[in-house]
């Protein structure tokens, strides 16, 4: 069914991405750390990972790998300043090797397309399990996986919430959500996948919809219209600025007609009830005020200012981010996703090439609109930031694509109609 997957999927991305469906119950703890299954894989791969990045031949650091190193920096020096050094050496390091560490798996060992369709294919399989998994948790109830220590959530439209093997039905929609454009614009354009056209893509739907959560239909509708548009408009000249432009335009029309904010109006519409929607914009109006207050190395894992009635949680990534590491840590990740969309967007490629920078940009669009409503943690943080690792091949190689017959043969579009093609 996946010819040639073991030939061109890395084993260093497969331990990793696999060891993600390992329940945190099967968890080790070593002298107050957790040791979950991807990061027993990171600690061992992140030197190496570090050495290669620096000096390995061939390997050229792009802007978005000094962006990276920069925002672990930033982090560790903001928990240095509120926890301490012996705190900051524990927390921070393991917050380094999650998010440092699983971008460099891909920035490491994806250095070609026929990786990247294997890492796909991979998902895909990963998201059939899940499925699996969640079909009788979402009818009877009961997590096998997960077992009866986790919190039963009330029923959604019949059904029970899904959890897997991840922390949250929440974050089990996101994984699953996040996989749907690798899937629908590589795996299933590949005409040796015996499945079908659309059924790699409907497992996908299928698995997120059992998290019955909002943030993850968000981030899956995200992803099915902007391949929706991507198909009408292929003629069109300059039509990912057309819909860059029309949602800054829709943005200041709110702003100047509504009496709530353009976020807080978002926030309202990426929830599944009026009170789950009404904490939330409480989260982000104390939140917000809680990062002015601490702009530049936030407050760490401390208390924030907030009513006594309102949980500690902030379910929203970037806010989150800046509440604990300080703005230049949330604002450092945008622009290392920023740059590397202008990056994949202004380059001539292969088709495939374009198709592989096309599953990349609708993947972290979709990441970025769902952390506007959930904040990212454990496995669903590493696979963020793998994802985001996972597009710096296609700009950091003189020769793109040239890695088998097929690609080699591929037309080539010029700069110009790339330009127009992705943006």
């Amino acid at each position: 069914m996946f010819s040639n997957l073991q030939r061109d999927l890395p084993l260093p991305v497969a331990a990793m991405l696999i060891s993600l469906l390992l329940p945190p119950e099967l968890s080790i703890e070593l002298g107050g750390l957790r040791l979950s299954g991807y990061r027993i894989v990171l600690l061992i791969m992140f030197v190496p990972m570090l050495y290669a990045l620096m000096l390995r031949p061939g390997i050229r650091m792009s802007y978005a790998d000094w962006g990276m190193i920069f925002v672990s920096v930033w982090s560790l020096l903001a928990l240095v300043v509120h926890e301490g050094l012996v705190e900051a050496i524990e927390k921070g390091g393991i917050l380094i090797v999650e998010m440092f560490g699983s971008y460099l798996v891909a920035r490491i060992y994806i250095t070609r397309y026929q990786q990247l369709l294997a890492v796909a294919k991979l998902l895909t399989m990963m998201v059939a399990f899940v499925l699996i998994v969640s079909i009788p948790e979402s009818l009877s109830g009961i997590h096998f996986l997960r077992g009866s220590g986790i919190t039963i959530y009330p029923e959604r439209l019949g059904l029970h919430r899904a959890y897997g093997p991840f922390d949250h039905p929440i974050l089990h929609g996101v994984v699953c959500a996040s996989v749907f454009s690798y899937v629908h614009t590589l795996v299933s354009a590949d005409k040796k996948v015996a499945l079908g056209r659309w059924t790699p893509a409907l497992i996908v739907c299928a698995a997120t919809f059992l998290s019955l959560s909002a943030g993850p239909f968000i981030a899956l509708g995200t992803q099915i219209g902007l391949a929706f548009w991507d198909h009408l408009s292929k003629k069109l000249k300059n039509r990912w600025w057309i819909v860059l432009g029309t949602l800054c335009f829709c943005y200041i029309v709110i702003d100047l007609f509504s009496n709530r904010s353009p976020v807080a109006l978002l926030i309202s519409y990426l929830s599944f009830s009026g009170q789950t929607a009404y904490m939330r914009l409480h989260i982000f109006d104390y939140g917000s005020a809680e990062a002015l207050r601490h702009p530049w190395l936030g407050i760490g894992y401390g208390d924030w200012l907030r009513p006594s009635w309102m949980p500690p949680s902030v379910d929203n990534f970037w806010l989150l981010t800046a509440m604990r590491y300080g703005m230049p840590a949330s604002f450092g990740i945008i622009a290392v996703m920023v740059y590397m969309a202008l990056r994949i967007g202004g380059m001539a490629a292969t088709i495939p090439i374009r198709d592989a920078g096309r599953a990349w940009g609708f993947t972290l669009a979709g990441f970025a609109l769902v952390g506007c409503t959930v904040h990212f943690w454990n496995a669903t943080f590493v696979l963020f930031f793998f994802f985001l690792g996972s597009g710096n091949w296609i700009f950091s190689q003189k020769k793109m694509g040239c890695d088998s017959p097929r690609l080699r043969r591929a037309p080539r579009i010029s700069a110009y109609r790339a330009r127009s093609t992705l943006f």
